[in-house]
Order: C-alpha cells, then structure tokens, then sequence
C-alpha cells in the first residue's frame, strides 16, 4: 500500500521515535515520554505527531507555535525521517502532509530549516512546493563550529 501520514504516537513507539529522533540522554528521553501521551494535541506550544507507513513509525513532526512571539497562524515545524529510509522520498510526501495538517488546523504559513549541508532535505523542501526564505548564519553552534540552515516556508496562499 505504502500509504504515507501523520498520526499521534502510540506509547509503544517509544524507544523507535527515540531512535529516529537521535535521542539518547535520559533527560531527553524523559522529555520526549512526557509529551508522548499528549502527542496529536497542542502543549507548551508544541505538537508531536508520528510519521506513519502501513502501521510502522518511520519518522517525527514537530510543529511549534507561539503566539507570544509569532503572528497568529505563522507556524514553524521540524521533520525527521529514519535514517535507513532517508533517500525514498518520505521526507518530501511528510513536507506536503505538514503543510496540508497545518492549513487545515489554523495555520497559513509554516517554515522549516536544515543544515546547509543537508542538500537531500533542501531538495524536498523545493519539491513539495516550499520557497527558499534565505540562510540562517550560525543558527546552531555545535563543539564551537557555527551551523548555517536553509529557511524555507510554505503559505495556504502559494
């Protein structure tokens, strides 16, 4: 069938979404566990939802909304895909789903980013139909080396 879309975690894809999501402190774990019961509703700002293929977890969504800091309906998201199923197309086909998620809940933009080495996930992003939106310089700063991140964003009105 191969049927790719998002649905809330279920408790036994616990230790899979870890894997997929690279989370190996026992304090990001807990984290992530705390949040896995309310996973397909809205806390703290963020919504987790389960990457899904035929009944098997392949990958994570994170959508982040703060209307403190963000106009109303301007969304950002993050996407993980498991590695061994990186390279498929599943990174694209979840960018459409996010976006279709997305506008259907409230949203009329999301924006996402990856590592400018990341050049698969640039490509998904162009596409699902995501505009390139500049670069972030030195968005992240890992063992003291500066990460720049390709911006990319998506509106109900593209």
């Amino acid at each position: 069938m191969n049927e790719l879309q998002l649905r809330p975690y279920r408790e036994a894809d616990f230790d899979r979404a870890c894997s997929i999501r690279n989370l190996e402190s026992e304090e990001s774990r807990e984290r992530f566990r705390k949040g896995l019961s309310s996973s397909g509703t809205w806390g703290d700002h963020y919504l987790h939802l389960a990457i899904d293929l035929d009944g098997e977890l392949v990958g994570d969504v994170q959508l982040r909304k703060c209307d403190a800091t963000r106009p109303q309906g301007a969304w950002e998201m993050g996407l993980d895909i498991a590695p061994e199923l990186q390279g498929r197309g599943f990174g694209t086909t979840a960018l459409s789903l996010v976006a279709e998620y997305a506008f259907s809940n409230g949203a009329h933009r999301v924006e996402g980013s990856t590592d400018e080495s990341n050049v698969a996930m640039r490509r998904a992003f162009e596409k699902s139909g995501w505009k390139f939106e500049g670069v972030l310089k030195a968005l992240f700063v890992e063992d003291g080396i500066p990460h720049d991140y390709y911006s990319f964003a998506i509106t109900k009105f593209d």
